[in-house]
């Protein structure tokens, strides 16, 4: 036979045992029977536990006790399972000589005859320590991985470069209110939530972080977006990262995306903002943010040739309501006439406020013909009165209005005017409107000026009170007198109380000016006294603020306290509508002052309220005082001795004294007279006149009585 045969029974068994022994498999078979002991195993067995070949041969049954206890089930029941013909893969613990443990993958056959009688177990352990090891450090990892991933206070995605989620932690559901299980498999284009950038407008879907970072390969760094969802009726406000992991080939393998909860920081920077920009108390734009919307409308306009109109709204009286019922009453009137102005403009104007009783509207695209029309309109929205907490106040306004770019150039030139034309408006008779007109600028000035000097006036005490005598028509004697102001200007003069008690009126210098007065007539009175003349009694105007003002009734009874002045004595003059503008607090007033004997008196009687219902309203009256402009047309006109002889009439049917004054000719008198007029004062017995002129009056009627 040729040496180079090699088909031998030994050559192949040599060549099986080699094979054996290469082979990282250590095969073995078994007996088919309950013991399951070994037959054969091959000498690899030595390199994968450390025990010799033949330690398994020489003791068939000991295999078992080399597996690890709580394997022993099912190991048992696998190789019953062989038995019925299965062929079956397990993993158990096998322990090595040197007491080591090693997972051992056991993959094993049943071989039978051609009968089907079972002949031996084969099979192959192979050594599964290390695999399995790697597996559980993966398992401990990810789990590592994913409790630190919970903790995160942030939204965690992964996902693939077709932008499929595959990953996702429980904040990241939290944000997008969805459930993991919602979450994994879906791409960006299955999100059914609005996405908003920091501007307000809509993210595009190719516009989306992932899509960003898939297209250019770079990362996104604090991108803000809004998640509009519809579980919930807000925004939740998150910052963006996202950035690429690549794989060997420089290929994107996932993307992984942050979403950080900002929601409470972009609610405190609105916040923030509307602090800065809207008014408080009525929810409008605030002085800030109405001049940066007219520099707007002052761009727009200049780049498109077209105009625009600002109106500045002033409520009329509006201090009356805080004096008298109270801030929180003033406030809620301004949050009405707020959302009314808010109602009557068109989408593209603008209402804001600027402070106290102040507001200004921006007509955007609008001629002084527009603006008539708004301004008219927004006078309308007073006309109805405002329901306040059970009150029903009824309030006017006046409106300035300057247009762009005629009456200014500027949101401060602008506004300047437009306030000018209210103020003018006011002057005009009050709810209505003005247009501002560079004539009106010199009247400020003038105005300005007067406050200023009005002021200067008060610390140098420039004023004096003169005083004119009142008669009694039955005796003609002096009976009582009215204190009147006079301004003494250190350079024009003597200055008529026509030319500066508007100004004090509206610049609130009326009430330290009325106080002087009745304080400075008190003084004189005390003096008289003190001389030795018969008691009078003294006629003091009130104004509208003076009445209005809390403290009032207190300042006038320490003033007749410390001159020692009957409250008898005194005789408080207003006008009809100062008596009717805030009715329930003008007969509080004037109860507590007749609790000190104080007399009361309608001055200008026939000159204010049309209806004379009033009348009845206020039992506390003690006279009317007819207006002088009706004695001045006495004989002049018929209507006007009608008028009189009907006042006075009238007067004496509801039990009240009746005075005349601006009585210059002995036929006005005897006309009063003969009507029965109780008092008469005018240049007919006498000028106002200072005190030392006074005081000699009264001694010379001294003398003739």
């Amino acid at each position: 036979m040729s040496p180079y045969i090699i088909n031998t029974l030994e050559t192949k068994i040599a060549r099986f045992e080699h094979l054996l022994s290469a082979a990282p498999i250590t095969i073995y078979t078994r007996k088919p029977f309950a013991d399951f002991g070994i037959t054969f195993i091959s000498n690899s067995v030595k390199e994968l536990l450390g025990h010799e070949a033949d330690a398994f041969i020489f003791f068939p049954d000991s295999w078992l006790s080399h597996v690890h206890p709580e394997d022993h089930p099912v190991v048992l029941e696998n190789f019953h399972r062989i038995l019925l013909g299965d062929a079956t893969i397990i993993k158990y613990r096998f322990k090595m000589k040197d007491g080591q443990w090693k997972w051992i993958r056991d993959r094993a056959k049943l071989i039978t005859d051609s009968a089907g009688r079972a002949l031996e177990i084969i099979g192959g352990w192979t050594d599964m320590t290390e695999l399995i090891q790697t597996e559980e450090a993966l398992k401990q990892s990810e789990k590592k991985h994913r409790f630190l991933l919970e903790q995160v206070n942030a939204g965690v995605i992964v996902q693939t470069p077709d932008t499929r989620v595959v990953s996702c932690n429980r904040q990241a559901t939290h944000l997008l209110g969805l459930t993991e299980q919602q979450l994994l498999g879906k791409s960006a284009a299955d999100f059914e939530h609005v996405f908003i950038n920091e501007d307000g407008t809509l993210t595009a879907l190719d516009d989306f972080p992932v899509n960003q970072v898939i297209d250019t390969h770079k990362a996104v760094k604090s991108r803000v977006l809004g998640i509009e969802r519809s579980d919930i009726d807000e925004i939740v406000w998150v910052m963006v990262n996202a950035f690429a992991e690549f794989d060997n080939n420089g290929g994107i393998g996932v993307v992984n995306t942050t979403l950080i909860d900002i929601t409470p920081h972009i609610k405190s920077q609105e916040k923030i903002h509307r602090l800065a920009h809207y008014d408080s108390l009525t929810q409008l734009p605030n002085r800030v943010l109405i001049n940066e919307r007219i520099e707007q409308a002052i761009h727009y306009s200049y780049r498109e040739n077209k105009s625009f109109s600002l109106l500045f709204l002033d409520l009329d009286d509006f201090k009356i309501v805080n004096d008298s019922l109270g801030h929180h009453y003033g406030d809620a009137l301004l949050r009405q006439v707020a959302q009314r102005l808010e109602h009557s403009l068109r989408e593209t104007d603008s209402a804001g406020r600027l402070g106290g009783d102040e507001f200004v509207v921006i007509l955007n695209n609008t001629n002084a013909d527009g603006a008539a029309a708004a301004a008219q309109k927004i006078i309308h929205l007073f006309k109805d009165p405002f329901a306040v907490d059970g009150q029903v106040l009824s309030i006017q306004t006046s409106i300035g209005i300057s247009i762009y770019p005629k009456n200014g150039c500027d949101s401060n030139t602008l506004t300047r005017h437009a306030d000018i034309a209210m103020y003018h408006a006011k002057q005009e008779g009050r709810g209505r409107f003005s247009f501002f007109d560079f004539k009106m600028n010199t009247r400020l000035e003038y105005r300005l000026g007067m406050e200023r000097e009005l002021r200067l006036a008060i610390e140098e005490n420039q004023f004096l009170v003169y005083y004119q005598p009142q008669i009694d028509l039955t005796s003609e004697r002096i009976i009582g007198i009215e204190a009147l102001i006079r301004w003494r200007h250190p350079q024009r003069g003597m200055i008529s109380p026509a030319d500066f008690i508007p100004v004090a009126e509206d610049c609130g210098l009326i009430n330290p000016i009325g106080e002087w007065v009745l304080r400075r007539a008190c003084e004189d009175m005390k003096t008289w006294q003190a001389s030795g003349f018969a008691p009078l009694k003294v006629a003091v105007n009130l104004s509208l603020r003076q009445l209005q003002e809390g403290t009032l009734f207190n300042k006038i009874s320490n003033i007749l306290a410390q001159n020692g002045i009957a409250g008898s004595q005194l005789e408080l003059e207003l006008t009809e509508s100062v008596m009717m503008e805030n009715h329930s607090v003008t007969l509080n007033f004037m109860t507590q002052c007749k609790d000190l004997g104080i007399h009361f008196s309608i001055d200008d009687f026939g000159t204010g309220y049309s209806s004379l219902s009033y009348l009845t309203k206020l039992p506390l009256l003690d006279k009317l005082k007819i207006d002088r402009s009706f004695i001045q047309e006495l004989f002049k006109n018929n209507d006007a001795n009608t008028i009189v002889g009907a006042i006075v009439n009238m007067a004496k049917s509801l039990r009240l004294k009746v005075i005349a004054e601006g009585v210059e000719t002995e036929q006005q008198l005897d006309y009063l007279r003969d009507c029965g007029c109780d008092t008469v004062q005018g240049f007919y017995f006498s000028p106002p006149v200072s005190y030392e002129a006074l005081t000699q009056l009264l001694a010379q009627e001294e003398l003739i009585a």
